[in-house]
């Protein structure tokens, strides 16, 4: 894949960590959600150099923040795979021609950018459940009864 989701691994682990992702120093005993939170598990699996190679630099939570995590916290990530969709070649397949060139400008408008529409149609960049929901709210608003129909769905970590 030449254009990855920047939010999406490849692999459906938590191994493919996007460069300059926020970590999380919680531990489990100061955070209840820090075992199933991506930003601790990143944290946790950072590499322990014990060559006289310098570590990268990293991105963390404040320690504020860690301190009220009773609470809630606006930067847990959940770590259970998500649901993306891959490819939207059949996508236009059931829709009268009269509709399509209305909803396929709709569509291209649920991704944040033009070339995100083509990369996630040929399937070489994953489509979000966000993005899918977009998706699939077009379809409503052009009265459709069918629901979008992508060529795959793939399980995979929501960075």
């Amino acid at each position: 894949m030449n254009h990855e989701n920047k939010v999406a691994t490849v692999s459906g682990k938590t191994d493919n960590m996007p460069k300059d992702y926020i970590c999380c120093p919680a531990a489990d005993e100061a955070c209840p959600r820090a075992p199933h939170c991506l930003r601790a598990i990143a944290y946790r699996r950072l590499p322990v150099t014990e060559t006289s190679d310098k570590p990268n630099p990293i991105r963390i939570v404040h320690p504020a923040c860690i301190a009220h995590a009773q609470d809630g916290c606006e930067y847990y990530r959940d770590s259970m795979p998500v649901r993306f969709a891959q490819g939207m070649t059949k996508l236009f397949d059931e829709i009268p021609h009269r509709l399509e060139a209305d909803i396929r400008r709709r569509i291209m408008a649920c991704f944040s950018c033009r070339s995100y529409y083509f990369q996630s149609r040929k399937g070489e960049r994953l489509i979000t459940p966000k993005e899918q929901q977009a998706i699939a709210n077009v379809f409503r608003w052009a009265g459709l009864k069918s629901e979008p129909e992508f060529d795959s769905y793939v399980e995979e970590t929501y960075w």
